[in-house]
Protein backbone atom coordinates (compact mmCIF):
# COMPACT_ATOMS: atom_id res chain seq x y z
CA UNK A 1 0.00 0.00 0.00
CA UNK A 2 1.50 3.40 -1.03
CA UNK A 3 1.34 5.26 2.40
CA UNK A 4 3.73 8.00 1.29
CA UNK A 5 2.43 9.94 -1.17
CA UNK A 6 -0.71 10.94 -3.25
CA UNK A 7 -0.34 9.15 -6.66
CA UNK A 8 -3.12 9.16 -9.65
CA UNK A 9 -4.60 5.62 -10.59
CA UNK A 10 -5.37 4.98 -14.17
CA UNK A 11 -8.39 3.76 -13.57
CA UNK A 12 -10.97 6.86 -14.54
CA UNK A 13 -14.52 7.69 -12.79
CA UNK A 14 -15.80 4.29 -11.53
CA UNK A 15 -12.81 2.90 -9.66
CA UNK A 16 -11.83 -0.06 -7.30
CA UNK A 17 -8.06 0.10 -6.90
CA UNK A 18 -6.59 -2.61 -4.86
CA UNK A 19 -2.98 -1.95 -3.68
CA UNK A 20 -1.11 -5.16 -1.69
CA UNK A 21 -0.50 -4.02 1.74
CA UNK A 22 2.97 -2.89 2.87
CA UNK A 23 3.83 -1.82 -0.69
CA UNK A 24 4.58 1.80 0.23
CA UNK A 25 6.66 1.27 2.93
CA UNK A 26 9.82 -0.99 3.74
CA UNK A 27 8.43 -4.39 5.52
CA UNK A 28 7.50 -5.09 9.07
CA UNK A 29 5.69 -6.66 11.83
CA UNK A 30 4.44 -10.69 10.89
CA UNK A 31 1.00 -10.37 9.13
CA UNK A 32 -2.31 -10.20 11.74
CA UNK A 33 -4.56 -13.30 11.86
CA UNK A 34 -6.61 -11.20 13.24
CA UNK A 35 -10.41 -11.59 10.64
CA UNK A 36 -11.17 -7.99 9.25
CA UNK A 37 -13.79 -7.40 7.91
CA UNK A 38 -14.31 -4.41 4.79
CA UNK A 39 -17.88 -4.74 4.21
CA UNK A 40 -18.95 -7.86 3.38
CA UNK A 41 -15.14 -8.94 2.04
CA UNK A 42 -12.39 -10.72 4.00
CA UNK A 43 -9.37 -8.41 4.72
CA UNK A 44 -7.07 -11.34 4.75
CA UNK A 45 -6.74 -14.84 3.27
CA UNK A 46 -6.11 -17.50 5.90
CA UNK A 47 -5.08 -20.36 3.72
CA UNK A 48 -4.99 -23.23 5.95
CA UNK A 49 -1.66 -24.91 4.07
CA UNK A 50 1.28 -24.14 4.54
CA UNK A 51 4.08 -22.23 2.20
CA UNK A 52 6.64 -24.39 0.74
CA UNK A 53 10.59 -23.24 0.54
CA UNK A 54 10.68 -20.68 -2.56
CA UNK A 55 8.58 -20.73 -5.49
CA UNK A 56 7.38 -17.89 -8.09
CA UNK A 57 4.64 -15.46 -6.91
CA UNK A 58 3.07 -14.37 -10.06
CA UNK A 59 1.16 -10.79 -9.86
CA UNK A 60 -0.35 -8.11 -12.53
CA UNK A 61 -1.63 -4.76 -12.16
CA UNK A 62 -4.23 -3.64 -14.32
CA UNK A 63 -3.91 -0.49 -16.57
CA UNK A 64 -4.34 -0.22 -20.48
CA UNK A 65 -1.44 2.24 -20.53
CA UNK A 66 2.48 1.00 -20.00
CA UNK A 67 4.01 1.04 -16.72
CA UNK A 68 6.21 3.92 -16.26
CA UNK A 69 9.49 2.44 -14.62
CA UNK A 70 10.76 5.15 -12.12
CA UNK A 71 12.37 4.10 -8.97
CA UNK A 72 12.94 7.53 -7.39
CA UNK A 73 9.40 8.20 -5.56
CA UNK A 74 9.93 12.03 -5.58
CA UNK A 75 10.22 11.54 -9.61
CA UNK A 76 7.17 9.18 -9.82
CA UNK A 77 3.14 10.21 -9.76
CA UNK A 78 1.52 7.29 -10.69
CA UNK A 79 -0.13 3.93 -8.49
CA UNK A 80 0.56 1.28 -11.20
CA UNK A 81 4.12 1.68 -11.08
CA UNK A 82 3.98 2.71 -7.21
CA UNK A 83 2.23 -0.35 -6.67
CA UNK A 84 4.47 -2.55 -8.65
CA UNK A 85 7.71 -1.46 -7.21
CA UNK A 86 6.35 -2.96 -3.58
CA UNK A 87 8.47 -6.13 -3.58
CA UNK A 88 11.89 -3.61 -4.23
CA UNK A 89 10.62 -1.29 -1.06
CA UNK A 90 7.87 0.69 -2.34
CA UNK A 91 10.13 3.12 -3.67
CA UNK A 92 12.06 2.78 -0.71
CA UNK A 93 10.21 3.83 2.31
CA UNK A 94 11.05 4.25 5.51
CA UNK A 95 8.85 3.64 8.30
CA UNK A 96 6.53 1.81 9.51
CA UNK A 97 3.10 2.60 10.92
CA UNK A 98 0.03 0.60 12.65
CA UNK A 99 -3.33 0.22 10.76
CA UNK A 100 -4.24 3.81 11.37
CA UNK A 101 -1.14 5.04 9.90
CA UNK A 102 0.70 6.23 13.27
CA UNK A 103 4.37 6.06 12.90
CA UNK A 104 5.90 2.91 14.77
CA UNK A 105 9.38 1.73 15.65
CA UNK A 106 10.71 -1.00 14.09
CA UNK A 107 11.32 -0.44 10.34
CA UNK A 108 14.08 0.65 7.99
CA UNK A 109 14.55 4.01 10.12
CA UNK A 110 12.83 5.18 12.72
CA UNK A 111 11.29 8.72 13.71
CA UNK A 112 11.22 10.93 16.80
CA UNK A 113 9.52 14.63 16.83
CA UNK A 114 10.46 17.09 19.22
CA UNK A 115 7.88 19.24 19.44
CA UNK A 116 10.01 22.53 21.70
CA UNK A 117 13.09 21.96 19.60
CA UNK A 118 10.59 21.83 15.99
CA UNK A 119 12.71 18.78 15.29
CA UNK A 120 12.30 15.31 13.64
CA UNK A 121 15.17 13.08 14.14
CA UNK A 122 15.30 9.95 11.61
CA UNK A 123 17.52 7.40 12.49
CA UNK A 124 18.60 4.64 9.86
CA UNK A 125 18.60 1.03 10.75
CA UNK A 126 22.55 0.20 11.03
CA UNK A 127 22.43 -2.98 9.20
CA UNK A 128 20.13 -0.68 6.10
CA UNK A 129 21.54 -1.14 3.07
CA UNK A 130 21.25 -0.77 -0.89
CA UNK A 131 20.81 -4.06 -2.81
CA UNK A 132 24.29 -3.50 -4.00
CA UNK A 133 25.78 -4.49 -0.46
CA UNK A 134 26.28 0.01 -0.02
CA UNK A 135 25.44 1.48 2.88
CA UNK A 136 21.99 3.62 3.19
CA UNK A 137 23.42 6.91 5.03
CA UNK A 138 22.37 10.38 5.83
CA UNK A 139 22.73 12.09 2.68
CA UNK A 140 20.71 9.35 0.43
CA UNK A 141 17.91 10.45 2.94
CA UNK A 142 18.89 14.18 2.44
CA UNK A 143 19.15 13.67 -1.44
CA UNK A 144 15.19 12.83 -1.89
CA UNK A 145 14.66 16.48 -0.94
CA UNK A 146 17.18 17.70 -3.54
CA UNK A 147 15.51 15.60 -6.22
CA UNK A 148 12.11 17.19 -5.02
CA UNK A 149 12.93 21.02 -4.45
CA UNK A 150 15.68 21.36 -7.06
CA UNK A 151 13.23 22.56 -10.10
CA UNK A 152 16.18 20.83 -12.33
CA UNK A 153 15.26 17.48 -11.89
CA UNK A 154 11.63 17.81 -12.95
CA UNK A 155 9.55 16.90 -10.55
CA UNK A 156 6.01 18.25 -9.28
CA UNK A 157 6.04 16.97 -5.65
CA UNK A 158 7.27 20.37 -4.40
CA UNK A 159 4.04 21.93 -1.74
CA UNK A 160 3.91 24.24 0.51
CA UNK A 161 4.13 21.53 3.06
CA UNK A 162 7.46 21.00 2.12
CA UNK A 163 8.27 24.52 2.56
CA UNK A 164 7.90 23.99 6.34
CA UNK A 165 11.27 22.86 6.54
CA UNK A 166 13.71 25.92 7.29
CA UNK A 167 16.04 26.47 4.50
CA UNK A 168 13.79 24.20 1.87
CA UNK A 169 11.96 27.07 0.27
CA UNK A 170 15.60 29.23 -0.59
CA UNK A 171 17.14 25.99 -1.58
CA UNK A 172 13.98 25.40 -3.85
CA UNK A 173 14.06 29.56 -5.54
CA UNK A 174 17.69 28.74 -6.00
CA UNK A 175 18.94 31.23 -3.20
CA UNK A 176 20.55 28.60 -1.15
CA UNK A 177 23.24 25.62 -2.66
CA UNK A 178 22.66 23.20 0.50
CA UNK A 179 18.91 23.06 2.84
CA UNK A 180 19.94 24.70 6.36
CA UNK A 181 17.44 23.07 7.91
CA UNK A 182 18.92 19.49 7.48
CA UNK A 183 21.96 18.40 9.38
CA UNK A 184 23.46 15.06 9.61
CA UNK A 185 25.09 14.80 13.67
CA UNK A 186 27.26 12.25 12.73
CA UNK A 187 27.84 13.54 9.40
CA UNK A 188 26.92 12.49 5.51
CA UNK A 189 28.06 8.88 5.88
CA UNK A 190 26.10 8.53 9.15
CA UNK A 191 22.61 6.88 10.10
CA UNK A 192 21.42 10.44 11.99
CA UNK A 193 19.32 13.07 10.28
CA UNK A 194 17.92 15.96 11.91
CA UNK A 195 15.35 18.10 10.46
CA UNK A 196 14.30 21.49 11.21
CA UNK A 197 10.75 22.79 11.14
CA UNK A 198 9.65 26.23 10.97
CA UNK A 199 6.56 24.96 13.20
CA UNK A 200 5.62 21.42 14.18
CA UNK A 201 2.06 20.70 12.78
CA UNK A 202 -0.81 17.68 14.40
CA UNK A 203 -0.20 15.76 11.55
CA UNK A 204 2.99 14.52 11.80
CA UNK A 205 2.68 11.66 13.88
CA UNK A 206 0.97 10.61 11.03
CA UNK A 207 2.21 8.79 7.72
CA UNK A 208 1.78 10.55 4.37
CA UNK A 209 1.83 14.48 6.30
CA UNK A 210 3.79 15.42 3.37
CA UNK A 211 6.02 17.91 6.14
CA UNK A 212 8.83 15.52 5.90
CA UNK A 213 9.56 12.61 3.43
CA UNK A 214 9.44 9.20 4.40
CA UNK A 215 11.93 7.74 1.70
CA UNK A 216 15.91 7.60 0.61
CA UNK A 217 17.22 7.93 -2.67
CA UNK A 218 21.18 6.40 -3.39
CA UNK A 219 22.91 9.65 -3.80
CA UNK A 220 26.60 8.04 -4.58
CA UNK A 221 24.63 5.96 -6.78
CA UNK A 222 23.23 8.59 -8.89
CA UNK A 223 25.52 12.01 -8.27
CA UNK A 224 27.01 11.50 -11.46
CA UNK A 225 23.96 11.50 -13.21
CA UNK A 226 22.85 15.43 -14.34
CA UNK A 227 19.89 16.51 -12.78
CA UNK A 228 18.31 16.64 -16.24
CA UNK A 229 18.85 13.24 -17.28
CA UNK A 230 17.70 11.29 -14.09
CA UNK A 231 13.83 10.47 -14.91
CA UNK A 232 15.12 9.06 -17.45
CA UNK A 233 18.47 7.39 -16.83
CA UNK A 234 18.65 3.46 -16.61
CA UNK A 235 19.32 3.86 -12.87
CA UNK A 236 16.13 5.14 -12.09
CA UNK A 237 14.26 2.88 -14.53
CA UNK A 238 15.63 -0.98 -15.16
CA UNK A 239 18.76 -0.91 -13.14
CA UNK A 240 18.10 1.04 -9.96
CA UNK A 241 18.98 -0.22 -6.27
CA UNK A 242 16.41 -0.49 -3.53
CA UNK A 243 16.19 -1.53 -0.05
CA UNK A 244 13.51 -3.91 0.07
CA UNK A 245 12.84 -7.77 0.54
CA UNK A 246 13.40 -7.96 -3.19
CA UNK A 247 15.30 -6.60 -5.99
CA UNK A 248 14.79 -6.03 -9.57
CA UNK A 249 16.59 -8.62 -11.75
CA UNK A 250 15.15 -7.43 -15.11
CA UNK A 251 12.41 -4.58 -16.17
CA UNK A 252 11.23 -4.49 -19.44
CA UNK A 253 10.06 -1.22 -20.25
CA UNK A 254 6.15 -0.75 -20.08
CA UNK A 255 5.72 -4.49 -19.42
CA UNK A 256 6.95 -6.17 -16.38
CA UNK A 257 9.53 -6.68 -13.51
CA UNK A 258 10.95 -10.07 -12.41
CA UNK A 259 12.44 -9.50 -9.19
CA UNK A 260 14.35 -11.95 -7.08
CA UNK A 261 15.77 -11.31 -2.85
CA UNK A 262 18.00 -9.31 -2.02
CA UNK A 263 20.43 -10.99 -0.29
CA UNK A 264 21.69 -7.12 1.44
CA UNK A 265 18.05 -6.90 2.98
CA UNK A 266 17.52 -6.36 6.50
CA UNK A 267 14.75 -7.87 7.47
CA UNK A 268 12.78 -11.08 7.68
CA UNK A 269 13.74 -13.03 4.51
CA UNK A 270 11.39 -13.56 1.68
CA UNK A 271 9.90 -17.09 1.80
CA UNK A 272 9.83 -16.45 -1.99
CA UNK A 273 12.54 -17.00 -4.44
CA UNK A 274 11.48 -14.31 -6.91
CA UNK A 275 8.02 -12.28 -8.22
CA UNK A 276 7.00 -11.73 -11.91
CA UNK A 277 4.85 -8.72 -11.78
CA UNK A 278 3.46 -7.76 -15.00
CA UNK A 279 1.00 -5.54 -16.56
CA UNK A 280 -2.39 -6.66 -17.86
CA UNK A 281 -5.06 -4.86 -20.23
CA UNK A 282 -8.36 -4.25 -18.80
CA UNK A 283 -9.57 -6.68 -21.68
CA UNK A 284 -7.19 -9.73 -20.49
CA UNK A 285 -7.32 -9.46 -16.70
CA UNK A 286 -10.95 -11.86 -16.45
CA UNK A 287 -9.08 -13.71 -19.50
CA UNK A 288 -5.93 -14.33 -17.31
CA UNK A 289 -6.84 -14.84 -13.74
CA UNK A 290 -9.86 -17.98 -15.47
CA UNK A 291 -6.67 -19.39 -17.09
CA UNK A 292 -4.85 -19.05 -13.82
CA UNK A 293 -2.06 -17.04 -15.47
CA UNK A 294 -1.73 -15.19 -12.45
CA UNK A 295 -2.21 -15.28 -8.31
CA UNK A 296 -3.43 -11.87 -7.86
CA UNK A 297 -4.34 -8.62 -9.88
CA UNK A 298 -4.10 -5.43 -8.61
CA UNK A 299 -6.20 -2.49 -9.80
CA UNK A 300 -9.27 -4.50 -11.45
CA UNK A 301 -11.86 -2.19 -11.81
CA UNK A 302 -15.58 -2.37 -9.86
CA UNK A 303 -17.19 -3.16 -13.65
CA UNK A 304 -15.76 -6.26 -13.57
CA UNK A 305 -16.07 -7.81 -10.13
CA UNK A 306 -19.22 -10.04 -11.12
CA UNK A 307 -17.16 -11.91 -13.64
CA UNK A 308 -14.27 -13.01 -10.82
CA UNK A 309 -15.92 -13.28 -7.55
CA UNK A 310 -16.53 -17.09 -8.31
CA UNK A 311 -13.90 -18.02 -10.16
CA UNK A 312 -12.59 -21.44 -9.29
CA UNK A 313 -9.24 -21.58 -7.24
CA UNK A 314 -9.38 -17.89 -6.22
CA UNK A 315 -10.48 -15.93 -2.72
CA UNK A 316 -11.98 -12.45 -3.24
CA UNK A 317 -10.44 -10.03 -1.00
CA UNK A 318 -11.62 -6.68 -0.53
CA UNK A 319 -10.63 -3.23 1.30
CA UNK A 320 -12.19 0.20 2.09
CA UNK A 321 -9.60 2.02 -0.58
CA UNK A 322 -8.17 5.00 0.51
CA UNK A 323 -8.72 6.99 -2.40
CA UNK A 324 -10.94 9.31 -4.35
CA UNK A 325 -12.13 10.18 -7.61
CA UNK A 326 -13.36 13.63 -8.57
CA UNK A 327 -13.59 16.38 -11.78
CA UNK A 328 -11.70 18.94 -12.22
CA UNK A 329 -12.34 22.29 -13.86
CA UNK A 330 -9.38 24.40 -16.07
CA UNK A 331 -9.29 27.85 -14.49
CA UNK A 332 -5.20 28.63 -14.74
CA UNK A 333 -1.96 28.03 -14.96
CA UNK A 334 0.83 26.94 -12.85
CA UNK A 335 3.46 29.74 -12.47
CA UNK A 336 6.87 27.35 -12.14
CA UNK A 337 9.12 30.05 -11.53
CA UNK A 338 7.23 31.39 -8.02
CA UNK A 339 5.46 27.86 -7.24
CA UNK A 340 2.03 29.15 -7.71
CA UNK A 341 -1.25 28.59 -9.19
CA UNK A 342 -2.44 31.32 -11.15
CA UNK A 343 -6.60 31.11 -11.51
CA UNK A 344 -6.54 33.76 -14.83
CA UNK A 345 -7.99 31.54 -17.54
CA UNK A 346 -10.77 33.55 -19.30
CA UNK A 347 -13.53 30.95 -19.39
CA UNK A 348 -17.19 30.99 -18.44
CA UNK A 349 -15.94 28.47 -15.38
CA UNK A 350 -14.61 31.22 -13.09
CA UNK A 351 -18.36 31.57 -12.35
CA UNK A 352 -19.47 29.44 -9.16
CA UNK A 353 -22.71 29.02 -10.48
CA UNK A 354 -21.54 27.14 -13.46
CA UNK A 355 -18.92 25.00 -11.74
CA UNK A 356 -22.53 23.90 -9.51
CA UNK A 357 -24.58 23.67 -12.55
CA UNK A 358 -22.25 21.31 -13.61
CA UNK A 359 -21.76 18.91 -10.56
CA UNK A 360 -25.61 19.15 -10.08
CA UNK A 361 -26.36 17.98 -13.69
CA UNK A 362 -24.35 14.66 -13.11
CA UNK A 363 -25.96 11.56 -12.47
CA UNK A 364 -23.40 9.85 -10.40
CA UNK A 365 -25.83 7.76 -8.16
CA UNK A 366 -26.82 6.05 -11.40
CA UNK A 367 -23.45 5.18 -12.56
CA UNK A 368 -22.03 3.68 -9.42
CA UNK A 369 -25.33 1.70 -9.34
CA UNK A 370 -24.69 0.06 -12.87
CA UNK A 371 -21.71 -0.11 -13.32
CA UNK A 372 -19.80 -0.76 -9.67
CA UNK A 373 -21.36 -3.88 -8.69
CA UNK A 374 -21.76 -2.24 -5.58
CA UNK A 375 -18.37 -1.48 -4.93
CA UNK A 376 -19.13 2.67 -5.49
CA UNK A 377 -21.14 4.90 -3.79
CA UNK A 378 -21.48 9.12 -4.67
CA UNK A 379 -18.92 10.57 -2.40
CA UNK A 380 -20.61 13.91 -0.48
CA UNK A 381 -16.69 14.99 -0.04
CA UNK A 382 -13.48 14.83 -0.78
CA UNK A 383 -12.08 12.81 2.52
CA UNK A 384 -12.76 9.11 2.23
CA UNK A 385 -14.93 7.22 4.84
CA UNK A 386 -11.78 5.29 5.90
CA UNK A 387 -10.99 8.56 8.00
CA UNK A 388 -14.05 8.97 9.03
CA UNK A 389 -12.63 11.13 12.26
CA UNK A 390 -12.44 14.04 9.92
CA UNK A 391 -15.83 13.12 7.81
CA UNK A 392 -19.72 14.08 9.12
CA UNK A 393 -22.79 12.79 6.76
CA UNK A 394 -23.50 16.66 7.68
CA UNK A 395 -21.71 17.14 4.33
CA UNK A 396 -23.27 17.39 1.44
CA UNK A 397 -21.92 17.68 -2.41
CA UNK A 398 -23.14 16.31 -5.55
CA UNK A 399 -24.21 12.83 -4.84
CA UNK A 400 -27.69 13.55 -5.97
CA UNK A 401 -28.39 14.78 -9.51
CA UNK A 402 -30.77 17.56 -9.34
CA UNK A 403 -31.10 18.98 -12.53
CA UNK A 404 -33.79 21.89 -11.74
CA UNK A 405 -31.48 23.51 -9.29
CA UNK A 406 -28.95 23.38 -12.48
CA UNK A 407 -30.82 25.05 -14.56
CA UNK A 408 -31.85 27.71 -11.73
CA UNK A 409 -28.41 28.24 -11.23
CA UNK A 410 -27.01 28.64 -15.09
CA UNK A 411 -30.91 31.08 -15.17
CA UNK A 412 -29.45 33.31 -12.36
CA UNK A 413 -26.03 33.64 -14.10
CA UNK A 414 -27.51 34.79 -17.00
CA UNK A 415 -26.98 32.05 -19.24
CA UNK A 416 -30.19 31.69 -21.17
CA UNK A 417 -31.18 28.47 -23.18
CA UNK A 418 -31.46 29.11 -27.30
CA UNK A 419 -34.15 26.86 -27.97
CA UNK A 420 -33.31 26.47 -31.89
CA UNK A 421 -29.70 24.55 -30.62
CA UNK A 422 -30.89 23.49 -27.34
CA UNK A 423 -27.69 25.43 -25.50
CA UNK A 424 -27.25 28.83 -23.28
CA UNK A 425 -25.61 31.41 -24.50
CA UNK A 426 -24.59 34.37 -22.69
CA UNK A 427 -23.32 37.88 -24.53
CA UNK A 428 -23.57 36.34 -27.81
CA UNK A 429 -21.53 33.05 -26.94
CA UNK A 430 -22.48 29.48 -26.30
CA UNK A 431 -21.59 27.78 -23.26
CA UNK A 432 -19.45 25.00 -24.93
CA UNK A 433 -16.53 23.25 -23.04
CA UNK A 434 -13.71 20.46 -23.92
CA UNK A 435 -13.99 17.27 -21.70
CA UNK A 436 -10.64 15.73 -21.35
CA UNK A 437 -11.85 12.26 -20.04
CA UNK A 438 -9.49 9.37 -19.80
CA UNK A 439 -9.27 5.71 -21.63
CA UNK A 440 -10.07 3.22 -18.54
CA UNK A 441 -12.73 -0.01 -18.34
CA UNK A 442 -14.94 -1.54 -21.02
CA UNK A 443 -17.36 1.17 -20.00
CA UNK A 444 -15.40 4.57 -19.57
CA UNK A 445 -16.47 5.62 -23.49
CA UNK A 446 -20.44 5.03 -22.29
CA UNK A 447 -19.70 7.03 -18.87
CA UNK A 448 -18.51 9.90 -20.32
CA UNK A 449 -21.04 10.36 -22.59
CA UNK A 450 -23.40 9.30 -20.55
CA UNK A 451 -22.38 12.54 -18.77
CA UNK A 452 -21.96 14.53 -22.21
CA UNK A 453 -26.21 14.15 -22.31
CA UNK A 454 -26.35 14.57 -18.74
CA UNK A 455 -24.49 18.27 -19.44
CA UNK A 456 -26.72 18.70 -22.17
CA UNK A 457 -30.47 18.50 -20.26
CA UNK A 458 -29.09 21.73 -18.94
CA UNK A 459 -28.13 23.29 -22.22
CA UNK A 460 -24.32 23.21 -21.81
CA UNK A 461 -22.25 21.74 -25.01
CA UNK A 462 -19.73 18.94 -23.92
CA UNK A 463 -17.51 17.48 -26.39
CA UNK A 464 -14.82 15.12 -25.71
CA UNK A 465 -11.27 16.50 -26.23
CA UNK A 466 -10.09 15.73 -29.95
CA UNK A 467 -13.06 13.87 -30.31
CA UNK A 468 -12.32 10.59 -28.45
CA UNK A 469 -10.89 9.39 -24.64
CA UNK A 470 -7.66 10.33 -23.64
CA UNK A 471 -4.83 7.51 -22.92
CA UNK A 472 -3.64 7.54 -19.09
CA UNK A 473 0.18 8.42 -19.50
CA UNK A 474 -0.63 11.58 -22.43
CA UNK A 475 -3.51 12.54 -20.28
CA UNK A 476 -0.87 12.66 -17.01
CA UNK A 477 1.73 14.45 -18.91
CA UNK A 478 -0.94 16.97 -20.45
CA UNK A 479 -2.14 17.66 -16.25
CA UNK A 480 1.51 18.12 -15.08
CA UNK A 481 3.56 19.81 -17.48
CA UNK A 482 3.72 23.54 -16.53
CA UNK A 483 2.30 25.48 -16.92
CA UNK A 484 -1.10 23.25 -17.95
CA UNK A 485 -2.55 23.28 -21.24
CA UNK A 486 -5.63 26.00 -22.24
CA UNK A 487 -7.79 23.14 -24.75
CA UNK A 488 -9.29 21.57 -22.30
CA UNK A 489 -12.44 22.85 -19.13
CA UNK A 490 -13.33 19.49 -17.72
CA UNK A 491 -11.36 16.46 -17.16
CA UNK A 492 -11.76 13.49 -14.42
CA UNK A 493 -9.14 12.54 -11.61
CA UNK A 494 -9.12 9.70 -9.10
CA UNK A 495 -6.51 9.90 -6.60
CA UNK A 496 -4.09 6.66 -4.37
CA UNK A 497 -4.26 9.30 -1.54
CA UNK A 498 -2.08 9.50 1.48
CA UNK A 499 -2.38 8.24 5.07
CA UNK A 500 -2.60 11.67 6.57
CA UNK A 501 -5.98 13.34 5.12
CA UNK A 502 -4.75 16.78 5.16
CA UNK A 503 -5.04 17.92 1.35
CA UNK A 504 -2.56 20.20 0.73
CA UNK A 505 -0.42 17.77 -1.79
CA UNK A 506 -3.50 18.34 -3.95
CA UNK A 507 -5.22 21.70 -3.46
CA UNK A 508 -2.77 23.75 -2.04
CA UNK A 509 -2.05 27.17 -4.43
CA UNK A 510 1.33 26.15 -4.39
CA UNK A 511 0.64 22.27 -5.37
CA UNK A 512 1.33 21.13 -9.04
CA UNK A 513 -1.22 18.69 -8.77
CA UNK A 514 -4.11 21.09 -8.09
CA UNK A 515 -4.94 20.47 -12.25
CA UNK A 516 -7.41 23.16 -12.16
CA UNK A 517 -4.62 26.05 -10.84
CA UNK A 518 -7.43 27.48 -8.82
CA UNK A 519 -5.94 30.00 -5.95
CA UNK A 520 -8.45 30.82 -3.39
CA UNK A 521 -7.86 32.74 -0.18
CA UNK A 522 -10.37 30.81 2.26
CA UNK A 523 -9.54 27.25 0.82
CA UNK A 524 -5.87 28.20 1.55
CA UNK A 525 -7.08 29.14 5.20
CA UNK A 526 -9.10 26.23 5.78
CA UNK A 527 -5.78 23.80 4.66
CA UNK A 528 -3.64 25.84 6.95
CA UNK A 529 -6.18 25.39 10.00
CA UNK A 530 -6.37 21.49 9.15
CA UNK A 531 -2.32 21.84 9.96
CA UNK A 532 -1.93 24.90 12.49
CA UNK A 533 -1.53 24.41 16.51
CA UNK A 534 -4.82 24.28 16.98
CA UNK A 535 -5.50 21.21 15.27
CA UNK A 536 -3.25 19.38 17.91
CA UNK A 537 -6.64 18.96 19.61
CA UNK A 538 -8.82 16.09 17.68
CA UNK A 539 -12.27 17.89 18.07
CA UNK A 540 -10.62 21.37 16.61
CA UNK A 541 -9.33 19.62 13.79
CA UNK A 542 -12.23 17.26 12.62
CA UNK A 543 -14.21 20.81 12.96
CA UNK A 544 -11.35 22.43 10.81
CA UNK A 545 -11.87 19.06 8.23
CA UNK A 546 -15.48 19.85 8.18
CA UNK A 547 -15.29 23.34 6.87
CA UNK A 548 -12.32 22.52 3.85
CA UNK A 549 -14.85 20.22 3.35
CA UNK A 550 -17.95 21.85 2.84
CA UNK A 551 -16.09 25.19 1.39
CA UNK A 552 -15.21 23.07 -1.31
CA UNK A 553 -18.34 21.90 -2.15
CA UNK A 554 -19.44 25.19 -2.21
CA UNK A 555 -16.80 26.29 -4.58
CA UNK A 556 -16.91 23.64 -6.44
CA UNK A 557 -12.97 24.09 -7.93
CA UNK A 558 -13.76 20.33 -7.98
CA UNK A 559 -16.48 18.32 -7.24
CA UNK A 560 -16.18 14.86 -5.34
CA UNK A 561 -17.00 11.52 -7.68
CA UNK A 562 -17.00 8.05 -5.84
CA UNK A 563 -15.68 6.55 -2.72
CA UNK A 564 -15.22 2.65 -3.17
CA UNK A 565 -14.48 -0.98 -1.71
CA UNK A 566 -11.73 -2.26 -3.28
CA UNK A 567 -10.75 -6.12 -4.17
CA UNK A 568 -8.64 -8.50 -4.98
CA UNK A 569 -9.11 -11.99 -6.38
CA UNK A 570 -6.69 -14.09 -4.82
CA UNK A 571 -5.55 -17.92 -5.49
CA UNK A 572 -5.46 -20.16 -2.90
CA UNK A 573 -2.56 -21.43 -2.83
CA UNK A 574 -1.22 -18.60 -1.86
CA UNK A 575 -0.25 -18.01 1.65
CA UNK A 576 0.36 -14.80 3.94
CA UNK A 577 -1.69 -12.81 1.70
CA UNK A 578 -3.58 -9.57 3.68
CA UNK A 579 -4.81 -5.96 2.35
CA UNK A 580 -4.83 -4.79 6.34
CA UNK A 581 -3.40 -1.40 6.19
CA UNK A 582 -1.12 -2.26 9.16
CA UNK A 583 0.59 -5.16 7.78
CA UNK A 584 3.80 -3.76 7.23
CA UNK A 585 6.14 -7.34 6.68
CA UNK A 586 3.79 -8.96 3.72
CA UNK A 587 6.02 -9.23 0.64
CA UNK A 588 8.45 -11.11 3.22
CA UNK A 589 5.54 -13.30 4.78
CA UNK A 590 3.73 -14.13 1.69
CA UNK A 591 4.46 -17.53 -0.20
CA UNK A 592 2.52 -20.37 -2.06
CA UNK A 593 1.66 -23.84 -1.08
CA UNK A 594 2.46 -25.58 -3.95
CA UNK A 595 4.67 -25.10 -7.73
CA UNK A 596 1.08 -24.64 -9.72
CA UNK A 597 -2.01 -22.43 -9.37
CA UNK A 598 -4.97 -24.04 -7.60
CA UNK A 599 -7.53 -24.46 -10.13
CA UNK A 600 -10.42 -25.51 -8.00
Amino acid sequence: MNKLKVTLLASSVVLAATLLSACGSNQSSSTSTKKLKAGNFDVAYQNPDKAIKGGNLKVAYQSDSPMKAQWLSGLSNDTTFATMSGPGGGQDGLFFTDSGFKFIKGGAADVALDKESKTATITLRKDLKWSDGSEVTAKDYEFTYETIANPAYGSDRWTDSLANIVGLSDYHAGKAKTISGITFPDGENGKVIKVQFKEMKPGMTQSGNGYFLETVAPYQYLKDVAPKDLASSPKTTTKPLVTGPFKPENVVAGESIKYVQNPYYWGKKPKLNSITYEVVSTAKSVAALSSSKYDFINGMVSSQYKQVKNLKGYKVLGQQAMAISLMYYNLGHYDAKNSINVQDRKTPLQDQNVRQAIGYARNVAEVANKFSNGLSTPANSLIPPIFKQFTSSSVKGYEKQDLDKANKLLDEDGWKLNKSTGYREKDGKELSLVYAARVGDANAETIAQNYIQQWKKIGVKVSLYNGKLMEFNSWVDHMTTPPGANDWDITDGSWSLASEPSQQDLFSASAPYNFGHFNDSEITKDLNDIDSAKSENPTYRKAAFVKYQEDMNKKAYVVPTNFSLSYTPVNKRVVGMTLDYGAMDTWSEIGVSSAKLATK
